[in-house]
């Protein structure tokens, strides 16, 4: 929108990780709900989720303290817009191909 490439290199892979370098999963609980996002979500109900979902209990602890960390407050309501311009703005690291502006 400004005329300006945003990215000199893109990398596609087809494996999104977590900040923790974690492979993104819902048996992990690391991943966030897209409808969380446009609507909001208290962290309790956040937490919630990983006691009802298909998660592997060993997990629910270190799922609840990565939500803790990542989501304080919950997730606040974004819309849906907010949604798909952080979606599209997502740096993947590492890749199977690049593609350069150059």
């Amino acid at each position: 929108m400004t005329g300006k490439v945003s990215f000199a290199e893109v990398y596609c892979h087809p494996i999104v990780r977590d900040s923790e370098g974690r492979k993104m999963s819902k048996s992990l609980g690391n991943v966030v709900d897209p409808l969380d996002l446009i609507s909001g979500i208290p962290l309790q109900q956040l937490h919630d989720k990983l006691l009802t979902g298909n998660i592997d209990p060993k997990e629910v602890e270190r799922a609840m303290q990565y939500q803790n960390n990542a989501f304080p407050h919950g997730i606040p309501q974004c819309g849906s817009d907010a949604m798909h311009f952080a979606s599209a703005l997502t740096p993947l690291v590492g890749g199977i191909s690049t593609w350069t502006s150059k």
